[in-house]
């Protein structure tokens, strides 16, 4: 049976990785498209024909639907994704889950009073590499993970990213959530504190372009970490260690939005490389929400539940860069 899927938002992602996902198997099929962009719209109709492109939400709901996936800036996830869970439609909101923790408050009580499946759209849950190392960690073979360190660096100037009223957060939201994502499947465990510093600090209106951070997983776990928008246009750094107890791995290009990376192991063996079998993560993505529809459980990696503990812990971050880097407890793992 096919999977008709809408999608809100006609922008890079989607024309990027989300369409191509879709084409690329007969088992999905692009029901709606719905944005305000006329050529945006334009070139998705063009690809797509038989699809419905349009401006209207009430057109875009009333169309057969069995998925809906919530691709806008950040501060209009809570709006669609509301509407599409009101409908009883199962859902897929984008990372991070919204702008603010009371928008993804929103779409938490959503869920919970809907019924249907709703989930949060961490893609690099997906990839074939993160998900080697994960494996290989957890196999005990290079014994406990005790710290990971990571890059994720990249070109935003001008784009509603840098705007907090569309985004909320900058480089924290889209660059910083990845090794958060990370760090949270390595060690297995919740963060338990946070601390950051990076520029600008508790601005009103401009997002962060840079921010350095530490988050604890325990007393002695955690997560050294650098994000920003500060690199060359067409730039983009990916790349992460983890120490273990007899060995370290090193993994590039993971997050990228694409199946690639690169995943080095050192132990007393010597060095060695990974290949697992790539998969592309949006369409593995698209197919998680197929099955949940069909009845199977929201893997908690992905829960609304946990989409909404990560966002308060990127906002914890936010706080502490603009109280100059102090440290904040999160207390309970941040759960809803």
């Amino acid at each position: 049976m096919t999977f008709r899927i809408g999608i809100v938002g006609a922008g890079f992602l989607t024309r990027r990785s989300l369409l191509p996902a879709i084409a690329a198997t007969d088992d999905l099929c692009l029901a709606a498209v719905l944005d305000t962009d006329p050529v945006a719209l334009g070139a998705v109709a063009a690809r797509f024909p038989g699809a419905l492109c349009g401006a209207d939400a009430r057109d875009f709901l009333r169309t057969p639907l069995d998925g809906v996936h919530v691709a806008t800036p950040n501060r209009r996830h809570a709006e669609f994704a509301c509407q599409a869970l009101a409908r009883g439609i199962p859902t897929l909101v984008e990372k991070p889950l919204a702008d603010t923790v009371d928008a993804g408050q929103w779409i938490f009580r959503a869920a919970m009073a809907s019924g249907a499946p709703a989930m949060v759209g961490y893609m690099s849950r997906y990839n074939a590499y993160n998900r080697a190392v994960v494996a290989l960690i957890r196999s005990g073979e290079l014994g406990p993970a005790r710290s990971m360190t990571a890059s994720h660096l990249g070109h935003r100037d001008g784009d509603w990213r840098n705007r907090r009223a569309d985004s909320g957060l900058g480089c924290l939201a889209d660059l910083a959530i990845y090794p958060l994502l990370t760090a949270a499947d390595v060690f297995d465990a919740a963060p338990t504190a946070c601390r950051a510093t990076g520029y600008p600090s508790g601005d009103p209106d401009r997002t962060d372009i840079f921010v350095e951070a530490t988050v604890w997983f325990g007393d002695e776990r955690r997560l050294q970490m650098e994000a920003s928008f500060t690199e060359a246009p067409g730039v983009g750094v990916s790349r992460y260690t983890v120490v273990c107890e007899r060995g370290l791995v090193v993994v590039r290009d993971s997050w990228a939005m694409d199946s690639g990376g690169s995943v080095l192991v050192c132990d007393e063996r010597g060095r060695r490389w990974l290949w697992p079998e790539p998969v592309d993560p949006y369409l593995a993505q698209y197919r998680a929400l197929a099955a949940c529809a069909a009845g199977e459980p929201v893997p908690t990696g992905v829960s609304i539940a946990r989409g909404l503990r990560d966002l308060r812990v990127l906002h914890a971050l936010d706080r502490s860069v603009a109280n100059g880097g102090v440290r904040l407890a999160l207390s309970g793992g941040q759960n809803p």
